[in-house]
């Protein structure tokens, strides 16, 4: 009887260790399946993946429906690029006002154009060494009836446009933005460093030769275009520039309301100065695609962690699998494999908390090297991630040390092996539980960091400063040029 009940248990125990074979996989699959698409949606692996046919034909669309606003940011940005290209010989000089005209002639609102003429024949008075004397009578024609005119760059708009289009394409909204942001670029620079030091010689040169209205005409123009490319929404680039431009040019012309004017000088200066240091504190977005400063610090944060938590959970499960696979083996063997259920139970749940509270203990005692292995590349061997090992080592120490605690040795030999085949089966799903669970709450954490990131965009320096950052502007807003 004792022998039948022996060759039974045998029976039932091979039985369960191929459903354990078979099952244990099966049923971790989802876990691996949720971890796997919540680090391909991630900014990087994500924009890796976009072929360049579907991004094209997603901007194919996009411009078929451009908005006004956009199209009047399009058409100014080529225009500042193909003044940035004659001066830098990328273009044909002779060549240089026909396309500007082009480009100009598509704006019905922003009178930015007549502007970016008038620095492209300052460009070609320069470059055929005609005196600044001839220079006002060539500008006349562009800065004059320019009193209150819309100013605007247009430049959000046709982020926001672009954004849209790589949004299309499969990118979470803020990193769409980013990269419209990108490729925007930064073509005003250029036109601004040049326009605004030739206007000012002209204003010099005109107050010299006493005549105070074309004067007054020129430094209201430069004066109402640099106020409102600090005012307007944009890229904080050329806020910053514009206010920098806009300072010195108030401490020189500086005359019966000198001290007005030196207050909204220095009230730029700090504005600028305050936003520099902020921005040099913050820390790089690790997962941000060109790495750039994080603008969502504190989401950017609690992604990385949940980030950290699931490669952690998914390499201790591995671990966990790799034991179960293994040791599964002995409980095909003719004698049965005994485990205690309720100690099983006890430990498996055990060792997945310790594991668990590991890669916790670890993201928040070593979040450098969470950085570190998110930013690696696998050069090197010094560039090889280092948390997984850790959560690999940790789970196969606890493996291996539960297959040993036993009261006493049974008879007939060891049943180290069974044990730990056991222990590892449970631990194995147990952690691939949580995985699932640690790759959910990521995949929130990525789509609350894409919401928090877009709207860091929409004002880059507020949110960089910390605070209002409109008030530091509001003596701006108040003077009038």
């Amino acid at each position: 009887m004792k022998r039948q009940t022996s060759r039974d248990a045998s029976k039932a125990s091979r039985a369960l260790a191929l459903v354990i074979l078979v099952g244990a996989p099966l049923a971790s699959v989802p876990a691996g399946c949720s971890a796997i698409r919540m680090w391909r949606r991630l900014p990087t692996p994500r924009v890796s993946r976009i072929e360049a046919d579907e991004l094209q034909a997603a901007f194919d669309r996009a411009n078929r429906t451009m908005p006004a606003e956009a199209r009047e940011g399009f058409a100014l940005r080529r225009a500042s690029a193909t003044l940035t290209d004659a001066m830098t010989g990328a273009a044909a000089a002779e060549k240089l006002l026909p396309t500007m005209s082009t480009a100009v002639n598509a704006l019905s609102r922003s009178r930015v154009g007549r502007l970016q003429l008038a620095a492209a024949r300052l460009w070609l008075l320069e470059q055929a060494g005609e005196p600044i004397a001839s220079w006002w009578p060539a500008l006349r024609v562009y800065l004059e009836g320019m009193r209150r005119a819309n100013l605007e760059h247009c430049q959000a708009a046709l982020t926001r446009h672009w954004a849209a289009a790589y949004q299309a394409a499969g990118l979470g909204p803020g990193t769409a933005y980013g990269l419209a942001e990108d490729l925007v670029g930064h073509p005003h620079g250029p036109f601004l460093q040049f326009f605004v030091p030739r206007l000012r010689r002209v204003i010099v040169e005109r107050e010299q030769a006493g005549d105070i209205a074309a004067a007054t005409t020129c430094r209201n123009v430069l004066h109402s275009l640099l106020r409102q490319w600090v005012l307007e929404p944009g890229s904080a680039g050329l806020r910053l520039l514009a206010a920098d431009l806009l300072a010195d040019s108030l401490e020189a012309d500086a005359g019966d309301d000198v001290a007005e004017t030196q207050a909204l000088a220095q009230s730029l200066r700090r504005w600028r100065s305050a936003y520099r240091e902020a921005a040099r504190a913050r820390p790089m977005a690790t997962l941000d695609p060109h790495r750039k400063p994080a603008l969502a610090p504190a989401a950017h944060e609690r992604l990385v962690a949940r980030v950290g938590l699931t490669t952690w959970l998914g390499s201790a499960t591995l671990a966990a699998a790799i034991i179960a696979l293994l040791f599964n083996w002995s409980w095909l063997g003719d004698r049965p494999a005994v485990v205690h259920r309720a100690r099983l139970a006890l430990y498996v749940i055990g060792l997945s908390v310790i594991v668990t509270i590991g890669g916790i203990l670890w993201i928040h005692l070593w979040p450098e090297s969470i950085h570190h292995d998110l930013r690696s590349d696998f050069s090197s061997l010094r560039y090889w991630w280092r948390h997984p090992f850790a959560a690999a080592g940790l789970t196969l120490a606890l493996l291996l040390a539960g297959g040993l605690v036993r009261r006493r040795a049974p008879a007939g030999g060891s049943r180290y092996a069974p044990r730990l085949g056991a222990i590892a089966v449970g631990t194995w799903l147990v952690l691939a539980a949580m995985l699932w669970s640690s790759a959910w709450v990521g995949e929130h954490a990525r789509r609350d960091y894409e919401r928090a990131l877009r709207t860091a965009y929409e004002d880059p320096v507020a949110a960089v400063l910390g605070f209002d950052a409109e008030s530091a502007l509001a003596e701006l807003r108040r003077w009038e040029p």
